[in-house]
């Protein structure tokens, strides 16, 4: 979309010099008034332009064609911008400049509904024509949407790559407004590895560039700017007169997504300015909003929404808003990426956790742990796959050297006729040396065939040795786990039985008045004794995760809380936990029925146990 203008302004240039009937040129008038602010009324002037086709210049019926896909755009029908772009193509087959610009149009356009493999083919073609005609700026340009490219997908380290070959071809060039396109692009990357500060210093150096013309660009880089304030927590004023500048101007181009985003984001601020009605008010409207357009930013806005609502205990409204979600998942342009999910997931089991949905909040949580790990693995792959990329190139690059090295000698020798005989006898000497180191290679290459088979042979004898141990450490640490809970039991029964002793033969002495002393420095030792710093390491050898897990799912449990729960995980009595814990055991079932209303399983003492017992 950032390309919009100078395509529409390239059309109304080529119409008025080519300009044959008056209704043309009206047309012509028509779409240059309407195209910054209204793509309906635009969109339709262009279809009218069509109908003059007979008339018009196969590079201006291109460009038509691919802003009518940009106007779709605007209003958010990816799948019709997608379709009048392609239609764009056939008519600049003959001009590669303008088919370089429909090319990188149409990769914009794959790029907003998260297609980033094709959005890089279409990327692939456009940067083809540019080199064909010669024109470094294209190139400059190129390389900046292909870094904008590998910033959606996570891949900072390319991205950065990309953006730094573009600013150095545009700087050449001087052209200050593309380099400020590219600028910007660089503090979307930063602000997307949480460079909040460097971000905010870039995009304060490119805005005076963009609010020059008040283009799509100067608006798309206010909201990152505004965003980047929030995130500094540094001046919500400002973030605040930047997002509502925004969305009165995007509201006037009809361009209805991009002012949902800048909606959540005011959301955002009224959040941390106290003015909680109007951030749920900002967020639904955003929210109903992006849905009714099926715009790819519906999982985005969604997910900051439930965060909203988790935050402040809505939690009726944050399982309508998940059954939603989960119920358009499949509509196109709406289904999650794999950030979007896991946000979305992690939001998904605080509010299951806080229902006592707890079947639905472990569920929630498996997927993002899987998810997390099958990003983790993909960006390990994509590094390798880099490498291997390198590696290959610079082995073309040599293979290059050698050919044009013998492409050379060959050229030379060519040209002295007297030689011939002299070339032919070198190039038998030169088969027969390749035969032998043939020979030779084929020879090594079965040696180390036959040695790679015996290592095989070795490794596999290994492993199964391996497997082994493997099985028997197992089953040793099964038995020593078995062992210490026993022994953790045992050492929390005797320490919950010494203290009843001395508090029994405290209650018993036969003469108060001269013990009182001892009894109240007796019960001033239990009382200081940490026994729970003791249970706790024990208890961690045994069941190392459960403390930490229990802590995820219920992030509000106090210390006194996780070790009560520990007790009950060892499935300690009443009786028994009560001295430990310094309370009656009638104060122990007490605590329980406290702790399922934290948890919030008031009612559900079986659910609640079950939750205890097979937690680890």
């Amino acid at each position: 979309m950032k390309k919009v203008i100078p395509l529409a302004l390239l059309l109304c240039l080529f119409l008025r010099i080519h300009a044959q009937t008056p209704e043309i040129d009206k047309l012509n008038q028509q779409i240059e008034n309407s195209v910054r602010s209204n793509p309906d009324s635009a969109k339709i002037y262009m279809f009218r332009m069509l109908k003059h086709s007979a008339e018009l210049h196969d590079t201006i019926l291109a460009v038509t064609y691919s802003n009518i896909g940009i106007q779709y755009n605007k209003l958010a029908v990816p799948d019709s911008a997608e379709f009048y772009m392609k239609k764009a193509l056939p008519y600049a087959e003959n001009y590669p400049l303008t088919q370089a610009t429909l090319y990188l149009n149409l990769a914009i356009n794959y790029r907003i509904g998260a297609r980033y493999d094709e959005s890089l083919k279409a990327l692939d073609s456009a940067m083809f024509f540019y080199k064909e005609t010669g024109y470094r700026e294209g190139e400059g340009v190129v390389l900046g949407e292909m870094g904008s490219n590998y910033n959606y997908m996570m891949n900072s380290e390319k991205a950065l790559e990309y953006l730094k070959k573009s600013i150095a071809i545009l700087s050449e060039s001087k052209n200050t407004w593309e380099l400020s396109v590219v600028r910007q692009k660089l503090a979307n990357l930063y602000y997307n590895n949480g460079n909040y500060v460097f971000a905010r210093d870039i995009y304060e150096e490119v805005l005076p560039v963009f609010s020059k013309k008040k283009s799509s660009n100067y608006y798309y880089t206010l909201i990152s700017y505004a965003d980047c304030l929030v995130q500094l927590e540094e001046n919500y004023k400002g973030a605040e007169e930047a997002l509502n500048e925004a969305i009165t101007a995007l509201k006037a181009m009809n361009n209805q997504e991009i002012v949902w985003v800048s909606v959540s984001n005011l959301a955002k601020v009224y959040n941390a300015t106290g003015r909680t009605q109007l951030a749920q008010q900002a967020y639904q409207e955003a929210y109903e909003g992006s849905f009714q357009l099926n715009s790819p930013r519906f999982m985005e806005i969604s997910a900051q929404y439930l965060d909203f609502l988790n935050n402040h205990k809505l939690y009726d409204q944050a399982l309508n808003v998940i059954r939603r979600i989960k119920s358009s998942a499949n509509i196109p342009f709406l289904k999650m990426n794999a950030d979007n999910e896991i946000a979305f997931l992690k939001e998904t089991v605080a509010t299951y956790s806080q229902k006592g949905m707890l079947e639905n909040a472990l569920e929630a949580f498996e997927r993002m742990d899987f998810l997390k790990d099958s990003l983790n693995t993909a960006i390990n792959k994509t590094k390798s796959l880099e490498f291997q990329e390198a590696y290959q190139n610079e082995l073309q690059r040599e293979k290059n050297i050698v050919l044009e090295k013998n492409n050379e000698l060959l050229r030379e020798n060519n040209s002295k006729k007297d030689n011939i005989l002299f070339l032919s006898i070198l190039s038998f000497v030169l088969v027969l040396a390749i035969v032998i180191l043939l020979y030779l290679a084929n020879r090594n290459k079965l040696k180390l065939q036959k040695q790679l088979v015996l290592n095989l042979e070795n490794s596999k004898e290994v492993l199964e040795e391996n497997h082994k141990l493997e099985s028997k450490l197992l089953a040793e640490r099964g038995r020593t786990l078995a062992n210490k809970e026993k022994e953790l039991v045992q050492v929390s029964l005797e320490i919950s039985n010494l203290k009843s002793k001395i508090i029994e033969l405290i209650n018993l002495r036969e003469n108060p008045e001269q013990s009182e002393a001892l009894a109240a420095e007796l019960k001033n030792l239990l009382g200081n004794y940490n026994y729970w710093k003791y249970f706790k390491g024990k208890f961690v050898e045994v069941h190392p995760a459960f403390a930490l897990l229990l802590t995820e799912m219920f992030p509000h449990l106090s210390d006194n809380d996780i070790a009560f729960c520990c007790m009950l995980k060892l499935q300690l009595s009443n009786k028994e936990i009560g001295p430990l814990m310094g309370i009656s055991a009638e104060q122990v079932e007490s605590k329980k029925a406290n702790l399922r209303r934290k948890m919030g399983m008031e009612d559900d003492i079986l659910g609640f146990e079950k939750l205890i017992d097979h937690l680890e």
